[in-house]
């Protein structure tokens, strides 16, 4: 936190039947808010968001490595969840296999899981970005979050131009395919690649969530 993490929680993961947390009962899960005036001006300026957003990864980056060093200077063994790498077509999205780190953050009791897939916390909504490290080291960890907060709210669902959010509840366990059409997304999102060299951000869902957002559209 003193090094500028927004959010930092730790999570007993010792009940997942995941292969990569094995031998690692504890998952630190780190946070980095978004700026709110660049995620408020994301639909006339992309650009913007999409460079703020790789300079959030990189100082995420920073904070592992940081947390990293602590841990190997206690003699802790850990495993650092690399953070998502650009997928380049649906294939790779198929075979990808990540621990996923709105998991990490909601046994740590950051938030929970909202309609559009993405972890959503009390203060600042889904404008956060998520950095993992599974490690022995016997932290205390915090109670989890189980049940979503979202109730009927829409309004992610309703803003995915491509249609792609099911407008489904999230409860611990639930595949993330019956939330969010992931294929269609990264389809939708990929096919600026001849224009803009590289995926659209969108970002749509993250903008509109009422959780952490301090303007409304006039």
């Amino acid at each position: 936190m003193e090094n500028g993490a927004t959010l930092v929680g730790f999570g007993d993961i010792s009940c997942l039947n995941a292969s990569i947390a094995e031998g690692f009962p504890v998952a630190i899960s780190i946070g980095l808010k978004y700026e709110e005036s660049i995620v408020e001006n994301l639909l006339q300026d992309e650009e913007s968001f999409h460079r703020h957003m790789t300079a959030l990864n990189d100082r995420l980056d920073q904070l592992l490595r940081l947390a990293e060093g602590r841990l190997a200077d206690w003699g802790y063994p850990f495993k650092t969840v690399r953070l998502a790498a650009p997928i380049k077509d649906n294939q790779a999205l198929r075979e990808l296999r990540i621990f996923p780190h709105k998991t990490a953050a909601t046994l740590a009791g950051l938030g929970w899981v909202g309609k559009n897939a993405q972890l959503i916390t009390p203060k600042h909504g889904p404008r956060i970005r998520l950095g993992t490290i599974l490690t022995r080291a016997a932290f205390q960890t915090a109670k989890p979050i189980v049940k979503s907060a979202c109730g009927t709210c829409s309004l992610c669902a309703e803003a995915c131009i491509y249609g792609a959010i099911q407008n489904v509840g999230w409860t611990p366990g639930i595949e993330t395919e019956k939330m969010v059409d992931i294929y269609l997304c990264n389809q939708k999102r990929m096919d600026f690649i001849p224009t803009l060299g590289r995926k659209h951000s969108c970002a749509y869902c993250i903008r509109v969530c009422k959780f952490g957002r301090n303007v409304q559209d006039k």
